[in-house]
């Protein structure tokens, strides 16, 4: 449960910080989220996590939380726009690892 909550004011904390109002209606920009899952933005509970796949899971946690704030801030778009947005955070959430891979660890 206490995960839930975690991942829940992560999502709100990031919510009503960058990803506001002004970004509806424009893509995400690739090198701004791959930054941002590598310094840990948001704080999401897999970062307590003593698992060796713990920074995947982060990573993974991360992604999702800007997906669902990128979807509800373009609801009103063509679904062909929300999937190219979708795309690039795939593709983000793809070379943050490799540069976790190679460059942190």
């Amino acid at each position: 449960m206490r995960d839930y909550k975690s991942f829940i004011n992560a999502y709100h904390r990031i919510k009503r910080s960058f990803l506001s109002k002004e970004k509806a209606g424009k893509l995400p920009e690739l090198s701004e989220i791959v930054w941002s899952i590598i310094v840990g933005i948001p704080p999401v509970p897999a970062d307590e996590y003593s698992l060796p796949e713990a920074q995947d899971i982060a990573i993974d946690q991360r992604i999702a939380i800007y997906k669902a704030i990128f979807v509800e801030l373009n609801k009103d778009q063509p679904e062909e726009f929300i999937d190219q947005g979708l795309s690039i955070y795939d593709a983000a959430a793809k070379l943050a690892r490799q540069l976790y891979r190679t460059v942190i660890l």
